[in-house]
């Protein structure tokens, strides 16, 4: 009998030792610093200071040249109404 409680004294620790764990380092995480919005932490000083601005973004790419067309990206296509014969033109 001294030997199965032996056993399950040794399983109830096994089990509850994670458990354990867990609420001693838990509290050490939920204790880190928590900076604001646009700061961070800096472990020398201990502190949260302004983070760094990003890069500005990259220039817009230059518009295409100009081919003379008045009206880029639109045109007005006319065909002619002769029945067998394909007559179009372009503006």
């Amino acid at each position: 009998m001294a030997a199965i409680a032996r056993r399950l004294t040794i399983v109830i620790a096994a089990t509850f030792a994670p458990l354990a764990f867990i609420t001693v380092v838990s509290p050490a995480a939920g204790n880190a610093a928590e900076c604001g919005a646009g700061t961070v932490f800096d472990p020398p000083t201990n502190s949260c200071v302004a983070a760094a601005l990003p890069p500005p973004p990259p220039p817009p790419p230059p518009p295409p040249p100009w081919n003379g067309d008045p009206t880029p990206g639109f045109s007005v296509g006319v065909c002619a109404p002769i029945p067998f014969v394909s007559l179009c033109t372009g503006i």
